[in-house]
């Protein structure tokens, strides 16, 4: 049940949605969650869960203040989540490696690597570059197309599902309240937000934060101010694969895999846009298996055990979308980090929950504005 006229109400029990409950809830505010499934049961429930150093996101990047407030938060949640919710995020630090297969590739990652040295924000991470036998000490099985690889040692990967379901039981227990209803609407009266429909029945707020991934869209048409999100379907293999288990992550060409605690090595990923199709599809299957083999040849042997997919949400300039719904009070909308969900979820949450509660965000998320898309925006 929702409770009696709450401040605020969230719309998705994704990681934005959970998040902006969990930071609602912190202060105080009444917060009804609106799910038409369960929590993490979309995107957030099946993502790969890399946290890396995002040391090309410099200063004047739309990203930087963003990004910065994510790695804080994560080192916040990753303390305290467990005491306030009985949930274990497992929060583990693995290095991650970004391979280069040809060399654009290491031309690139040396680049990287020597921003990073001139970066006196990123002064204090380990980034490095190892040349093709530095790296086979890392890990002997690579492939020989490999030339070398950017290793990230403060990189982390989280449990998606758990962090997620981590962020709203903290939020339960501080009396937020989840609703197991679709939305089908946005109250209003003249331009202030009054709460939402569900069906035939309608739950009174002061404010609606727009949370719903892919289908922040929806909640656009209904306001008449246009949220430019489409669906991205990303598919993931989990693999039985031959001992003994890799001890970094490896990225390369949009790609990754990685041993993960489930016993199992995890290898994605595709960009699809198949509309709101979740299904699972050979074609995607042969492509992740094909790179996977070339980066790891070892993996040839590896049983396929489970494949998944997920839609996340991307915006029309592939950034999030953070902020007021122009021209409506009390209509806040966070979406759109695409591939990023998990690493800036938090943070996006964050900020959400600060514009809901009439607040200016302690970073700076001014760039990912839904009026950037605006006819006379001039950003």
């Amino acid at each position: 049940m929702a409770p009696r006229n709450p401040d605020i109400i969230v719309i998705g029990g994704g990681i934005a949605g959970c998040a902006a409950a969990y930071y609602l809830s912190k202060e105080g505010a009444s917060v009804a969650l609106f799910e038409k499934d369960a929590v993490a049961s979309h995107a957030s429930g099946f993502a790969f869960g890399g946290i890396l150093t995002r040391g090309g996101v410099g200063e004047g990047h739309p990203l930087h203040g963003l990004s910065i407030a994510a790695d804080r938060l994560h080192t916040s949640l990753e303390k305290s989540l467990i005491d306030e919710s009985g949930v274990d995020p497992e929060y583990v630090k693995r290095a991650a490696v970004f391979l280069a297969m040809s060399e654009a590739d290491a031309q690139s990652s040396r680049a990287a690597y020597e921003q990073h040295l001139r970066s006196p924000a990123m002064g204090q991470a380990d980034l490095r570059w190892l040349g093709r036998g530095e790296l086979s000490h890392v890990e002997a099985r690579i492939g020989p197309k490999i030339l070398g690889g950017l290793y990230d040692g403060e990189a982390h990967e989280v449990e998606p599902y758990k962090l997620t379901l981590g962020l709203w039981q903290a939020a339960e227990r501080r009396g937020a309240r989840l609703v197991n209803r679709a939305v089908t609407g946005i109250t209003r009266t003249g331009g202030k937000v009054t709460g939402v429909q569900a069906g035939a029945e309608k739950f009174s707020a002061g404010a609606v934060v727009i949370a719903n991934g892919p289908w922040a869209s929806e909640a656009g048409a209904w306001l008449g101010v246009p949220i430019p999100i489409t669906p991205l379907k990303g598919q993931i293999l989990r693999l039985q694969a031959p001992e003994p288990p890799m001890t970094v992550s490896f990225w390369w060409g949009g790609d990754y895999a990685a041993s993960k605690p489930d016993g199992l090595l995890w290898a994605g990923t595709t960009e699809e846009y198949s509309g709101f199709d979740e299904g699972t599809t050979a074609a995607a299957r042969d492509k992740i298996t094909g790179s996977l083999i070339e980066a790891l040849p070892y993996l040839r042997d590896a049983r396929l055990v489970k494949q998944t997919a997920c839609l996340r949400p991307l915006s029309a300039d592939r950034l999030p979308i953070i902020g007021c719904v122009p021209g409506i009070d009390g209509a806040v909308v966070v979406t759109g980090a695409g591939r990023n969900g998990i690493e800036l979820g938090p943070a996006m949450g964050r900020a959400a929950a600060d514009i809901a509660l009439g607040r200016t965000p302690d970073f700076d998320v001014s760039a990912l504005g839904l009026d950037r898309f605006q006819p006379d925006s001039h950003r």
